[in-house]
């Protein structure tokens, strides 16, 4: 990278509070070709993992160090933001290949990374995110950012005026559209699913999955809103936190409503309303079962699982407005018309009953199968160019 001095200036005059120091216990570099991914949303890291397992399906032992601005979970590293941090990270991990996935870019880290013998990959490089990086209003910083990378890949060229205006090289801009960031399709222990199903294929059901406390009152009234039309309804709910159980079983049982406990060993009969498991089954069993999975958190903390998991296994979806803990995946879902939200909590039994009563379930589940099978392409051709520089470092 060529500074202006205008550049230098810009990076001399940053002081962000550090992040991303290398701590001490850090385990040690690993043998053998390491990527770094340097990832915007958890999304992203997501589709970092479907890339690593598709790597090592080919035979090739690759490791890849996905890091997080904000990681929630403790075992995933914070990606550095100053240009101190950046090159301890560097000198620790010594990676052969450095990916940006998606977001804006950080100066003082793309700075870095151009300094380092690793050629740099932008993905699903977008223009609107690349506009808002820091200190793009000193001359010639964007530009320099975005000629560090070798290669900028895009979703599709309705990106590439604007990153070509923002002084990307056109040599470099290719559009091979979404990565592959499914999750792997959820367990589910088939012969428990083939016995519910015998017992329980006569009653419509749906799901309401990771529920907290504060949304029994939400899920017991969509209940009763849905099952005015399809009275031998089921629904199955899995608390989100095994401790509140007992909580949630008290409160349906105030409600007036009948109810199994599987955790009692309980099978629901033909008068339960409402079947509670916190068994250590998972989603997977249970979204098998559900043609409709309402996402709990949704309509109150926004911490809700990921709607991929569903829309694997054929289930239909219902989410309310708050979908921060798996934006992209939301996201990509509501762009196909795969997802029913709800934007408040009295809604969300009207949209019960709609998806029961009516075909609208199974167009949406898929759509949802679609998005979530898209992607195989943009990975293959990702997988490319990640062979072509790894044999340039080995050769």
């Amino acid at each position: 990278m060529v500074q202006s001095s205008l550049f230098a200036a810009y990076l001399a005059a940053t002081r962000p509070i550090e992040r991303g120091a290398v701590p001490k216990d850090v385990q040690p570099r690993p043998s053998g070709a390491l990527i770094w991914a340097i990832c915007a949303s958890s999304d992203h890291r997501y589709a970092m993992d479907t890339l690593s397992r598709r790597l090592s399906d080919d035979g090739e032992a690759v490791t890849i160090v996905s890091t997080l601005a904000s990681p929630a979970d403790p075992d995933v590293p914070t990606t550095p933001n100053t240009r101190h941090a950046t090159r301890a990270f560097l000198q620790h991990w010594q990676p052969q290949l450095i990916l940006w996935v998606g977001g804006s870019l950080d100066p003082a880290v793309v700075f870095e990374i151009s300094k380092s013998d690793a050629p740099a990959v932008m993905i699903e490089a977008d223009g609107a995110n690349i506009a808002k990086t820091p200190g793009r209003h000193v001359p010639g910083l964007l530009r320099q950012c975005l000629q560090t990378f070798a290669e900028i890949l895009t979703i599709d060229d309705a990106d590439t005026p604007k990153l070509l205006k923002a002084g990307a090289n056109p040599d470099t801009l290719h559009a091979i559209g979404v990565l592959d960031d499914a999750v792997a399709p959820p367990p589910c222990d088939d012969t428990v699913r083939s016995s519910l199903t015998t017992r329980l294929s006569a009653r419509p059901m749906w799901l309401a999955a990771d529920i907290p406390l504060a949304e029994v009152a939400t899920i017991a009234a969509a209940y009763r809103h849905a099952a005015r039309r399809a009275h031998k309804t089921l629904l199955i709910v899995t608390p989100r936190h095994g401790d509140d159980t007992k909580a949630m079983e008290d409160a349906f049982r105030c409600d007036g409503l009948s109810i199994a406990c599987r955790h009692h060993g309980e099978q629901p009969k033909e008068a339960t309303q409402i079947y509670v498991v916190d068994t250590d089954e998972g989603l997977g069993l249970w979204c098998r079962l559900s043609s409709i999975t309402y996402l709990g958190g949704s309509l109150s903390d926004g911490i809700s699982p990921d709607p991929f998991v569903p829309a694997l296994v054929g289930s239909a979806i219902v989410t309310g407005p708050h979908q921060e803990a798996h934006q992209t995946h939301f996201d990509r879902l509501m762009n196909a018309g795969a997802i029913k939200q709800v934007s408040t909590s009295d809604k969300l039994g009207g949209a019960i009953e709609d998806l029961l009563a009516t075909d609208l379930a199974a167009q949406q589940a898929l759509a949802a199968w679609d998005v979530t099978s898209q992607g195989a392409d943009a990975t293959n051709d990702l997988m490319s160019v990640i062979y072509t520089y790894l044999d340039q470092v080995n050769t």
